[in-house]
């Protein structure tokens, strides 16, 4: 499995757009990507401009498959203004 674990701001004011496409991205994600594990946005309870955003793959073929999707690109261009710039941390993980 591949996990990739993002950490990311978004301005209080860009909040409730933020949170509606990420919804509406999950929903995609969850109906049309089987090889999709695990794919969930959350907001700290400490910092209500901090978000982490989870996404488990199969295989690196699912992956690949993710980003093939129709959705994922204007998805995140939609994002892109609202997140603070620079304050965007992916990191990816590998099942051992």
């Amino acid at each position: 499995m591949i996990t990739y674990i993002t950490h990311l701001r978004v301005a209080p004011e860009n909040a409730a757009a933020f949170e509606a496409v990420i919804a509406e991205m999950t929903r995609k994600v969850e109906r049309h990507e089987p090889g999709v594990v695990h794919y969930h946005a959350s907001k700290s309870c400490d910092d209500p401009s901090l978000y982490m955003v989870v996404e488990v793959y199969r295989d690196e073929a699912a992956f690949k498959a993710h980003w093939e999707t129709d959705y994922i690109r204007p998805s995140l261009e939609r994002t892109k203004p609202l997140v603070e710039e620079g304050s965007m941390d992916i990191k990816r993980y590998v099942s051992a």
